[in-house]
């Protein structure tokens, strides 16, 4: 197009005002040609000192092939742009921006160049101050150790990672950049969507923040307290998230710790106030009188099992010849029989002097070291029997108390006995004692069963035992404990126990004081049980009978009976041995005990009826629980025999049910 002298004019003057930028016209060989007052503003030179000289002028030595090149590249691209330093007349620097295009003719023949220069030293000095302020915040960033500090893209993948992320969870940044930020997650929060609902609510929210479990490089869990904050530009534009996440396992261990403290704090507390109140509730009832229902099933049970021993043995004594080892056999079984009922007697009249309040103590001074002493060497054949050793940890000079020294020993013996009881072949038992002004305290530790959590608070009532009475493990009846308690209690003592749980072991603490309350006494008398002893005969020859029973004792002495009266036998101590004897041979008869452990007789007799091969097999009840014989029956019986057992019914009995 073509202008018009008074239109170029008005475009000359219209340049020539302009005060932004400089603006002028160069030669085809870059010598200046125009200048306008933006030139003059920005480069400081007048119109007379540059026009004419090379645009080179402004340029420094770095750059002195820089003038030909953007001549060359504006006249072969069209125009060209760059950004850099150029030089005013005073020397001092400036960072432009030049922009030069190239003037042609209609007939396309080069007339020079118009070059347009802009100082943008401000706006370079601001974004080099961002740049430095970026930097700084960057390295202070990529510095801290102790909170991992990183960005994520919008999708979640790691952009940066600092000192802490790496010491925090174990990744170098070329291992972990790249990656999405679930790596560090649990599985189960993966597949809940955890990491994108944070990502999400961090987006409409701004930020999250959340804590739980992470994981490590190498795996190991630490417990994390992690804020994700929404990044945006701008323009509005998400750009991505800022992740901080702390390691906070110790405080959360603390935390759990204070609140498990708490929680058995609560427990116990509970407990007794349930105890309190059941005490003097309609339920409390209840429980004594099923508690006392159970009771007098172990007492008829335990009294009538020794009893059987002891009757079946006086009968047999008279038919074994003396110098038969069966003879010597026989009077140690109705020995140790007799003996183990004369225990359980005394702990019955013991629980009942305690409850009429009739229970009266022999004071006088007691010396706590012999004491612990002679009760250890009481239990000490039975814990040799099953390999448990027994340690003492006796403070020195644990001197002498006031107290019923008989009552005392039995309060040990029954600690003792009873962790003899409930620890394992092989475990081990210590006992301890030490003194302080006023009360003297003695632990005893097993490694044994353990108690359940839920039973612990019931362990010293009367009569509470946590197996059931025809399957339970363990003999006794219960009241061990109790009388335990009572008797600590009547020396104004106390006595507790605590167990971690099933299958890690008790500690007892008992604690008297050392001057106890002193109340008069009054001697105890027990009568001893009688027996008769009438003869045997033999009439079940060519018989085969499997006798079933987990006591010793009483297996013992049916075999001997039944042999005597010319039946061929076989004992075995449990139903699983019984299943595996007739899974071998088929007997006539089968004598089965019902309170044995794991399985009792009643499950056993269910099995055996189920087999099609066992059909014609006889099979008789002989327990200590009492039960009708149409009882026996419904529950798969032929024959119910209640112990103690005379052997002249027990034969005569197998006689009539084999024929």
């Amino acid at each position: 197009m073509t202008i018009g002298l008074p239109e170029a004019d008005e475009l000359a003057l219209l340049v020539d005002a302009v005060e932004e930028y400089a603006i002028f016209m160069l030669s085809p060989t870059g010598e200046i040609h125009s200048w306008n007052r933006g030139a003059e503003r920005i480069m400081g030179y007048s119109a007379h000192e540059a026009i004419g000289k090379h645009f080179s002028i402004f340029y420094g030595p770095e750059d002195a092939q820089k003038p030909a090149t953007e001549l060359t590249v504006a006249r072969n691209e069209g125009r060209v742009e760059d950004e850099g330093w150029r030089i005013r007349k005073d020397g001092t620097r400036f960072w432009a921006n030049t922009v030069i295009t190239p003037l042609t003719d209609a007939t396309g023949t080069l007339r020079g160049f118009a070059k347009v220069t802009r100082d943008l030293t401000r706006r370079r000095e601001a974004e080099e101050h961002l740049r430095q302020s970026e930097e700084s915040f960057r390295l202070l960033v990529a510095s801290v150790k102790d909170y991992a500090i990183f960005l994520l893209d919008p999708e979640g993948k790691i952009v940066t990672w600092n000192e802490g992320a790496h010491r925090l969870k174990g990744y170098e940044p070329h291992e972990i950049i790249g990656r999405h930020f679930s790596t560090f997650y649990p599985e189960s929060d993966v597949r809940a969507g955890k990491p994108e609902w944070e990502l999400e609510e961090a987006r409409r929210s701004g930020s999250v923040e959340d804590e739980g479990w992470r994981l490590r490089k190498d795996g190991s869990r630490f417990w994390a307290n992690v804020v994700i904050t929404a990044v945006y530009d701008d323009h509005g534009t998400l750009r991505g998230f800022a992740k901080v996440t702390r390691d906070i396992t110790e405080r959360k261990e603390k935390e759990e710790a204070q609140r498990a403290l708490i929680e058995q704090r609560e427990a116990r507390l509970q407990a007794e106030e349930e105890q309190r109140h059941a005490e003097a509730s309609y339920r409390v009832a209840q429980e004594a009188n099923r508690a006392k229902d159970e009771f007098l099933m172990t007492l008829s049970h335990e009294l009538r099992t020794p009893m059987t021993t002891i009757l079946g043995w006086s009968r047999l004594l008279p038919t074994i010849p003396t110098n038969d080892p069966a003879f010597r056999e026989a009077v140690a079984s109705i020995m140790r029989g007799a003996q183990l009922q004369a225990r359980l007697i005394d702990d019955v009249l013991d629980v009942s002097r305690i409850v009429s309040g009739k229970l009266r103590l022999s004071v006088e001074n007691v010396d706590v070291a012999h004491l612990l002493a002679a009760s250890v060497d009481g239990v000490r054949p039975s814990a040799d029997a099953k390999g448990i050793t027994i340690t003492s940890a006796f403070t020195p000079s644990l001197g002498t108390l006031v107290g019923d020294p008989t009552r005392l020993q039995q309060i040990v013996w029954n600690l003792l006995t009873n962790a003899v009881k409930f620890t394992p072949k092989g475990g081990t038992i210590q006992i301890s004692g030490s003194r302080t002004s006023s009360h003297v305290q003695i632990t005893v530790t097993d490694t044994g069963e353990g108690i359940e959590p839920g039973f612990l608070p019931h362990i010293f009532e009367p009569f509470r035992q946590a197996e059931s009475p025809s399957s339970r493990v363990h003999g006794g009846l219960g009241l061990g404990l109790s009388i335990v308690r009572y008797l600590a209690e009547a020396h104004g003592g106390t006595v507790a126990a605590e167990s971690a749980g099933r299958g890690k072991g008790t500690t007892f603490t008992l604690t008297l004081p050392i001057g106890a309350l002193k109340t008069a006494s009054t001697p105890l008398q027990d009568d001893p049980p009688t027996a008769a002893l009438p003869m045997l005969t033999a009439r079940l020859t060519g018989l085969r009978i499997l006798i079933v029973d987990d006591d010793r004792e009483a297996r013992q002495m049916l075999r001997t009976v039944l042999r005597q009266a010319g039946a061929e036998v076989i004992a075995v101590e449990s139903a699983q041995h019984a299943l595996a004897e007739l899974a071998q041979q088929l007997p006539h008869v089968m004598l089965t005990d019902i309170a044995m452990p794991a399985i009792d007789g009643y499950s056993l007799v269910r099995q055996v009826r189920q087999l099609p091969q066992l059909g014609g097999l006889k099979i008789v009840a002989l327990s200590a629980f009492p039960a009708g014989r149409g009882a026996a029956r419904d529950s798969g019986f032929d024959e119910y025999l209640t112990k103690p057992i005379d052997p002249f019914e027990l034969v005569s009995s197998i006689e009539r049910i084999a024929s």
